[in-house]
């Protein structure tokens, strides 16, 4: 994506967003005489009172379902009015509106009190990194003394609290009722920092309308969701949408990536207030210097506009490292001093699934992580490449799932091999696809250059089987899940248990392999 094409797309600012819609929906209703008890776009769960919103989604349309609702007791209907008419025979009230969808976030946000009016709320989007930034800032604030939670693919993370909620989300961003309602809940609880992923599917679905975003981070643009953007510059722009909110104080950004250089350029150019941080270049607000890196955490000279100063961390892999500067200037940008921001980065870990060591007490080096894209999977297994012994070896397991982007199939193919020593395809939540027809868009006619294992838990255990105490086993692909989605059954499946297992089975037999379970 060209950044002219940013800076267009920066500069026509909120044109596309509905501004105070919700307020006349409110108005509406109360012409109607409609008090809502609640809300709701599922007609499944529309409880008596409820305003159902009935608009088209990517897999099925709502408004078929608005009978449903109304035989559940809701109070009022709000239909998308293109391509549907109402049925006059319905008596419950109703209003047909365009853009429903993304007029729902809006009067969600006010049907809760706006309750991210009265919180410090970041958003983190990106294709890599957003879950393990958004964990390592709620992470940050709690130990800080603030009262904090992240919400996100893990779900939802109070740290250091037990917070019972009515979230039960499994999307990496909640739909805009469930997200504005998780905010109030929270609110009352007491919590005054949030940090949310920002997916992009999110942004374009209007899921974060309605949310005063005080910080927004970027980390990265690579290859991924093709199938449900179109284009990478679609994918670009979905990602840039974030930035367009008018609540935003900061906004954050890695200028190693050139999409995110360009971004920052094209903000700046509208008066925005950017920082931006880099692992190379001087010229970044927030700059790394003399990293060093080895299989148990990382050394980094971090040079700011707040300050300089060294920062030992327990976290793996140069990538994590930049993750940890977009942190910083989180941090930073919502008044941290220098350092104690530093001084709580380095109490940091890894958040599940997300290079997450397994069995450290086998002196093996084993590790799950969630890397699903090229270049996710490309800095993973660069970054054990970097610091392994010269007799050690990265063997990796990882696959592609199915129904999803196929064109990024190759290219994770192509990176296990560049980047490992050996490389094991296997399962990866195939779905309805056929797994042996997934694995041949990976391999790309060269099999010979792979072990192909389709079972995930055999996969597994022959990595391990091969590795020895030099050797690095990474385990990519479903990282924190619990489960492999297979012809519409999520059937239990966790690899860190399974890897546990597999240490602890052949740790059994060390004494008479006299140390090495080398096969």
């Amino acid at each position: 994506m060209s950044g002219s094409n940013i800076e267009r797309f920066v500069q026509s600012g909120l044109s596309g967003k509905l501004i105070n819609e919700g307020r006349k929906l409110e108005q509406k209703l109360r012409e109607f005489g409609v008090v809502p008890t609640g809300l709701s776009d599922d007609s499944r769960r529309v409880k008596k009172g409820d305003i159902f919103f009935a608009y088209p989604g990517t897999k099925q349309d709502g408004r078929i379902h608005i009978n449903e609702a109304i035989e559940l007791g809701c109070s009022v209907v709000i239909w998308e009015r293109n391509g549907w008419s109402w049925n006059s025979s319905s008596q419950v009230p109703n209003i047909g509106l365009t853009n429903v969808r993304a007029l729902m976030g809006e009067f969600a946000a006010l049907f809760y009190g706006n309750p991210t009016g009265r919180m410090h709320v970041m958003a983190v989007t990106g294709t890599n990194g957003k879950t393990t930034c958004t964990n390592w800032l709620a992470e940050a604030f709690y130990l800080l003394g603030r009262a904090s939670a992240c919400i996100g693919t893990l779900g939802l993370k109070t740290p250091g609290r037990g917070l019972k909620t009515t979230y039960s989300g499994t999307n990496t961003t909640p739909d805009a009722i469930t997200l504005q309602r998780t905010f109030r809940e929270l609110q009352d609880a007491g919590v005054s920092c949030v940090s949310i992923e920002a997916s992009s599917h999110a942004l374009t679905q209007n899921r974060l309308d309605g949310t005063s975003i005080d910080i927004a981070i970027f980390t990265n643009l690579s290859h991924d969701h093709l199938d449900y953007h179109g284009s990478f510059e679609l994918y670009g722009i979905a990602k840039a949408e974030l930035f367009l909110f008018d609540t935003l104080s900061h906004a954050v950004i890695n200028i190693d990536d050139d999409f995110g250089a360009d971004l920052a350029k094209s903000l700046r150019s509208q008066n925005q207030r950017v920082v931006t941080y880099s692992m190379t270049k001087k010229s970044a607000d927030i700059c790394a210097g003399d990293l060093s890196l080895s299989k148990t955490g990382s050394v980094v000279r971090v040079s700011t506009l707040w300050g300089s100063g060294e920062i030992k961390s327990r976290i793996v892999g140069d990538f994590n490292v930049s993750n940890m500067l977009a942190v910083l200037g989180g941090l930073l940008c919502s008044g941290i001093e220098f350092s104690e921001a530093c001084d709580v980065l380095e109490t940091l870990r890894h958040p599940e699934g997300r290079l997450q060591r397994v069995g450290e007490e086998y002196n093996r080096y084993v590790y799950i992580d969630y890397a699903h894209t090229p270049d996710a999977l490309s800095h993973v297994l660069a970054s054990m490449k970097a610091f392994l012994p010269p007799n050690g070896r990265v063997i990796t397991v990882f696959g592609a799932g199915g129904e999803r982007d196929k064109d990024k199939r190759s290219l994770m193919g192509q990176a296990a091999l560049e980047f490992s020593d050996v490389a094991i395809v296997t399962a990866d939540n195939p779905r309805h696809e056929n797994l042996d027809g997934i694995i041949e868009q990976i391999i790309f006619g060269n099999e010979d250059q792979f072990i192909i294992e389709p079972d995930r838990r055999s996969a597994i255990f022959r990595a391990i089987e091969l590795a020895n105490k030099y050797d690095i086993v990474c385990i990519a692909g479903k990282g924190h899940e619990k489960y492999q989605d297979v012809a519409g059954e999520r059937i239990p499946f966790d690899d860190y248990l399974v890897a546990e297992e597999c240490l602890k089975t052949f740790n059994s037999h060390l004494s008479e392999c006299q140390g090495s379970i080398n096969v």
